[in-house]
Formats: structure tokens, C-alpha cells, sequence
């Protein structure tokens, strides 16, 4: 044991010496008055002193360092597969019962030599035991990235987890149980057995739909046990079949890929229902319908791409928009630009105004129409030109010929619509925008989403911002061109343009959706699952486009059956949120409102909770993977009534021993008990001595 202070130690003589003259002060005439002894005197004293001194050396702050021996369990990880596929083979009354008894005197049997740790998994990992079995998905790896995370290292002695097999989220487990370095013992459950079944596999559809028009549907359906078998595959909407077409299983297994052709006759978010008729000795039916949920848009947004010559950019950006429906993109120049130009959603200028094209006529056009513009400056831009236009930018000893290389760095407090960490950290790996060079800053009304990053150096200049007028039609800039490069980048950092593609097509559509203008707007997934929240977040800005995060913000919630729910949402960081936990499936729609220095704004919107019946999809277990897990790590793999086995291996095994760990322990000297019995005694005897001498 150490003692340290934190205070110099040539202070303890003083703390001595304090206590020598308390002591002196408060006894130096008790003789006489008291008639004490010598001895007594003595004691009384002494007694005084040494309270008052160590009670002085503890302001001194001292630190007591001693080496503390802590034995520790080796931690067992049980973890029982919480998923609703267990319920569907099998038999699943043992389950419920004496595999329950037996994992429960296993844990006990565990617990007496280790630290036994439950889990269930199925969609999340969670602590304990749960055999409610309600998990509509099975990601056995992110059990195993749990267990790793919180456990790994020496205390880890084995793992032990139950279940199918039956996996339908997340990687492949093997590689997390191979990163544990340990045995993973594996509980064989559930039925392996094929029986006669007719399922929908999967059902393929694009997200977006355009009223009136057909759309595809892909369906992939399976059959085992059922050949020669007759059935019809349907899709349905409510009560009514829009589409069906008869099947007929021709071998054992069957697969088969079914091409449907849907037309889409409603608006919004709409439920199809695919579903196979059942058919004589089938197994189970619950497999044999899946949901699709598709969005209905009235027509597709038209988007003019217009430079005064040709460029890489314009191609970069066609096929971003193109991957999606919603747009139908025409890519023009300046020379051959449309009649209808100021008849599209929104207009992309690139490179103009510059010296030797201005395009004033065309802007003057689009703005008398309210016809968002999209401006992307380039080399001999015309500062002068782009001032004028109040489109929330200003330049400021421009050179028409200097361009500065500027990468873009994410504006944290772009709120105009999400952008997820990882594609803002993407974007500032891309290769920088070539910039005019000059001074630029952002005006009024102007919300920047990247600012100029050049060489190492931040700074405030804008790369892309929108400008939101209370006004006329909204604008937006990038500063620089060069886009292509970062669609290549993309590429080739992230194996595919998803970023890119997707933060452009928000872009896009924040710019030609007209309803994007309204300072209040709820923002939120279109389907969710019905055992994951339904999360929405609101904002609302005021008149100069700031947001405002102190309104009360409602919202009434309609189902199906036309009953209503109100709900208000609550404060969160720069904006609202709202969060419905047991959403039933189904079709909802919303009204959501709120005011703002006497403003009512109102935002209506729709969602869909879908039912996830991935579990059902699967029922055949799948002990292979079991057997590669356990045999991969060096553990066992048993099944139901051979737990006792995997008992008595784990108790065997020499390896699985209790570690000690020694570690230096500092605490403050005044935390510790014993100065606190010693002021107690001190104090204690004193006291006694006088009151026994009469002096109390």
C-alpha cells in the first residue's frame, strides 16, 4: 500500500503542529480547574491532537494506492433463437416445455462455476430469455457482433446458442463466430423434414408507379412434394383480383420465376396482395401470400438538362435521374434548347450565365412560370450575371478564366432533407469541383448544404446551396462543375453510384416537387415494418426559411377503418419527432399541424405498415449451418434432450478455469473506513474520560 498527497508533504509538520496547539489551547489550565492528573491530562491531549492533525493531513488530499486481487467466472453466453419460425415445425409443445425445463437447468447447472450471460435474438439481440418467439427476422450474426463487442477477450470461455438455422437478415454467421475465438456450441432445434408445401418465395416491384400505366411484378413461387399439382396465383387488392394466372407445378422441387403485369388505378401508397390458392395436402398456407407495397404517383416530374455545349456533368446527372421513374430527364444546348423549356418541373443550367451566353431570356421565362432553376457555374462564368439573379449568391473578384480545385465539405446543419452520415463522409472523399475563382458568399434565404474545402484548409464559402425565397420560384447553385468525377469516384470507392445518384435525386426532387416550398413538412419512410417504430420528424421554418423548433406540432393519425389517433410530437435537436410504437398493418394517412406567430400551417401524408412474413417463407431448419458453426470453432452441436452431454463437457474442460486479475486500486484516504472508526474511538475515549471525570 502506497500513500501519496496531492499536496506538498512538507505541510504535514504543519498539520502536527496544529494539533499539538489545539490541544494545548483547549487543555493548558485543566489541572488546576478540574484537579486532573498528569496521566489523565495526558490522555485527553493526546487524544485531541491526533484528531486535529490527521483531521488537517486530510485536507491535504491524500491518495492510499494499493493492488486489488479480483477472481473472475469465465463468462458462458446462452442465446435462445427468438424467432417465430420455431412455432411453425416441429414440436413446438416440447418447445414450450420440456426443452424450456431442460435450458433452464442448464443455465442453473452453468451459473454454479461461470458467469452464465441469456440473450435472445431474432430481429435485435436483447438480454434474457424471451420464448414469446414473436421475431419476424433472424440475424444470427449480429448476435455473434454483440457478443464480441461486449464479451471478447480472456473472460470468454464458450457460447452456446439455440435455434433452426433458419437465417434471414444480416451476414453470414460464421465469419463473427470464427472472430470469438472460442467453441460455439450449438442447440439443434426445429424440424428438418420436408414436407408438401406451396409458398411465394419472394415478390419483386419497382416502388414507384405512374397512374393508369401497367407496372411489373415478379414473383418467384416453390413448391416441394406437390408435382403434377394445379393452383392459381393471384394479386389482389382488397376484395377485388386484378390480376391471375393459373399454375401448375411440373417437378419436385419447383421454382419458377411469374412475370405479372399490375395497372394502377389509385394515387398513393398502395397494398397489393400476391397469394397462391392453396392446394389438397399442403402442409401449410401461412407461406403462401406475400405483400408488396407500390407508390402511385399522378405523373413524372420533367426535367430539362440545358448547357451552353456538351459536357460529361450533363450525362453524370441523366443517369442518376433515370435510374429512377419519377423523372423523365431531356438534356439539350443552349442553341438547340426546347420551345416548351419553361414548361418543365425544373430546369438544370450548366455553365450559364457566362461571357458568351447569358441565357436571360430563358431564366426570365422559368420565373414567370415559378420554374425552379438549377445552376452549376463553370469557367468564364459571369459574375455580374449571377449576382443580379438573387439566387442567394454572391461573387466577388471573380476571374473568368482561374478556377480553384474545391473539394465539398458537408454542412452539418442541412436540414432540407436527410443525409446520412455515410454519404456525406462519402462525398468529401470525392475529387474536388473545378471553381471559378473568386470570393462567394451565401445571401439570404440561402440554406448551404456543402461548403469549399481547398487543400486542407475549410472554409465558408458555399459549394451547393438552395435558396428558399417567401416568393417566387426556388433556386439552387453549385459553384463548380466536375460532377462526373464524383459519379466515377463513387464508383469506384463504394462499388456502385448509390450515393451519388441518391443525393441528387433528393436534390432534384426537393427542387421540383412544388410542395417543397411549404415551411412546415413531415418527413418519414413510405413502408415500415409492423415490428419496428413508425418514426416521423417535422419541421417548420419561418418567414426567412430559419428553422423554428419551439412550436407544438399535432398530429391525427387515420387507419383504414377510418378511426383516428391524435399524437403529439416532441422536441428533438433542430426539429420534432413522433414515434408510434404497435402499429397494426394497414394503409394510414395523417394531418399534421401547428402554428407560428398566429400562421396555422397543416401537412397531410400517407404510410404503409406492411406485415413481414419472412419467417413463414422458411420452415425447413437448417442444421447444416449449426454444424458448420460449432465444428468450425471446435464446439459440439446437440439437440433437445442432450443438454446434459453439453453440460458436463463445458464443466470438464480445464480451460474454462476462474482468472485472477490484480490491478492497482487508488482511493482517497477519507473514503476509506478506518480513519473513521480511529476519529471515532479518539473522540469516543475522550469523551468518556472526561464525563467520568465530572467535566460533562
Amino acid at each position: 500500500m502506497d500513500l501519496t498527497l496531492t499536496h506538498s508533504p512538507w505541510l504535514i509538520p504543519v498539520c502536527i503542529l496544529l494539533g499539538i496547539a489545539y490541544a494545548w489551547v483547549l487543555y493548558r489550565g485543566a489541572a488546576r480547574t478540574h484537579g486532573w492528573g498528569r496521566t489523565l491530562l495526558w490522555t485527553l491531549a493526546v487524544a485531541r491532537a491526533t484528531v486535529v492533525a490527521l483531521l488537517a493531513f486530510l485536507l491535504l488530499g491524500p491518495l492510499v494506492r494499493a493492488w486489488v486481487r479480483e477472481v473472475r467466472k469465465p463468462v458462458v453466453v446462452l442465446a435462445h433463437d427468438g424467432s417465430s419460425s420455431l412455432l411453425l415445425a416441429g414440436d413446438t409443445t416440447a418447445l414450450r416445455t420440456t426443452y424450456a425445463q431442460e435450458l433452464d437447468a442448464l443455465i442453473s447447472a452453468l451459473g454454479e462455476r461461470f458467469d452464465v450471460r441469456t440473450f435472445t435474438y431474432g430481429r435485435e439481440v436483447q438480454e434474457g430469455i424471451d420464448r414469446g418467439q414473436q421475431a419476424n427476422r433472424t440475424d444470427m450474426a449480429a448476435l455473434l457482433r454483440e457478443v464480441h463487442d461486449r464479451f471478447a477477450g480472456p473472460d470468454l470461455g464458450a457460447v452456446i446458442l439455440d435455434g433452426d438455422g433458419i437465417i434471414n437478415r444480416g451476414r453470414d454467421p460464421r465469419h463473427e463466430a470464427a472472430r470469438l475465438g472460442v467453441p460455439v456450441h450449438t442447440i439443434a432445434l426445429g424440424d428438418t423434414t420436408v414436407r408438401p408445401d406451396l409458398l411465394v418465395r419472394t415478390v419483386e416491384a419497382n416502388r414507384v408507379a405512374y397512374l393508369g400505366n401497367e407496372f411489373p411484378l415478379v414473383v418467384r413461387i416453390e413448391a416441394h412434394h406437390l408435382q403434377g399439382r394445379r393452383t392459381r396465383l393471384a394479386v389482389e387488392q382488397g376484395a377485388q383480383v386484378l390480376v391471375e394466372r393459373e399454375v401448375v407445378v411440373t417437378g419436385d422441387p419447383y421454382l419458377q420465376q411469374v412475370p405479372l403485369l399490375v395497372k394502377a388505378t389509385a394515387t398513393g401508397m398502395q397494398r397489393f396482395t400476391v397469394a397462391l390458392r392453396p392446394v389438397e395436402g399442403e402442409h401449410s398456407d401461412r407461406n403462401n401470400s406475400a405483400e408488396v407495397v407500390v407508390q402511385v404517383l399522378d405523373d413524372r416530374q420533367r426535367i430539362l438538362l440545358l448547357a451552353d455545349g456538351p459536357h460529361p456533368d450533363l450525362g453524370a446527372l441523366a443517369r442518376a435521374l433515370s435510374g429512377s421513374e419519377a423523372y423523365t430527364v431531356t438534356t439539350a444546348t443552349m442553341d438547340k434548347a426546347p420551345a416548351d423549356a419553361a414548361t418543365f418541373d425544373l430546369v438544370v443550367l450548366h455553365r450559364i450565365p457566362n461571357v458568351r451566353q447569358d441565357g436571360r431570356a430563358l431564366i426570365a421565362r422559368c420565373r414567370e412560370r415559378n420554374i425552379p432553376l438549377l445552376f452549376i457555374l463553370g469557367t468564364e462564368v459571369d459574375a455580374e450575371a449571377v449576382n443580379s439573379l438573387g439566387i442567394g449568391l454572391r461573387m466577388e473578384g471573380a476571374q473568368r478564366t482561374a478556377l480553384t480545385d474545391a473539394r465539398p465539405l458537408f454542412e452539418p446543419s442541412f436540414a432540407l432533407f436527410q443525409v446520412d452520415p455515410a454519404t456525406a463522409q462519402a462525398f468529401e472523399r470525392f475529387p474536388p469541383l473545378q471553381v471559378p475563382f473568386a470570393q462567394y458568399q451565401d445571401g439570404p434565404g440561402a440554406v448551404v448544404c456543402f461548403r469549399q474545402r481547398i487543400g486542407l484548409v475549410s472554409t465558408d464559402q458555399p459549394l451547393l446551396l438552395v435558396q428558399r425565397p417567401q416568393t417566387g420560384p426556388r433556386a439552387a447553385v453549385i459553384t463548380g462543375e466536375g460532377l462526373w468525377r464524383w459519379r466515377l469516384a463513387d464508383q469506384q470507392q463504394n462499388g456502385g453510384t448509390d450515393r451519388f445518384d441518391g443525393f441528387f435525386r433528393k436534390l432534384v426532387q426537393l427542387m421540383a416537387n412544388r410542395s417543397s416550398a411549404d415551411r412546415f413538412r413531415v418527413q418519414h419512410a413510405d413502408v415500415f415494418d409492423d415490428q419496428e417504430p413508425v418514426e416521423l420528424q417535422a419541421e417548420l421554418y419561418d418567414a426567412a426559411f430559419e428553422l423554428v423548433d419551439d412550436a407544438e406540432v399535432g398530429l391525427v393519425l387515420k387507419d383504414e377503418q377510418g378511426l383516428e389517433r391524435p399524437y403529439t410530437f416532441s422536441r428533438s435537436g433542430r426539429g420534432h419527432r413522433l414515434v408510434i410504437n404497435g402499429a397494426a398493418p394497414g394503409r394510414y394517412t395523417y394531418t399534421a399541424r401547428t402554428t407560428y406567430d398566429g400562421t396555422p400551417f397543416t401537412a397531410s401524408g400517407e404510410f404503409v405498415v406492411r406485415p413481414v412474413q419472412v419467417e413463414s417463407v422458411r420452415t425447413v431448419a437448417d442444421h447444416g449451418l449449426l454444424a458448420d458453426l460449432a465444428a468450425g470453432t471446435g464446439g459440439w452441436m446437440v439437440r433437445p434432450g442432450g443438454l446434459d452431454g453439453l453440460r458436463e463437457l463445458l464443466l470438464a474442460d480445464q480451460r474454462l478455469a476462474p482468472r485472477s486479475h490484480a490491478y492497482a486500486s487508488t482511493t482517497d484516504l477519507i473514503a476509506l473506513r478506518w480513519p473513521f472508526l480511529l476519529f471515532l474511538a479518539l473522540l469516543t475515549l475522550e469523551w468518556a474520560l472526561r464525563r467520568r471525570s465530572g467535566t460533562y
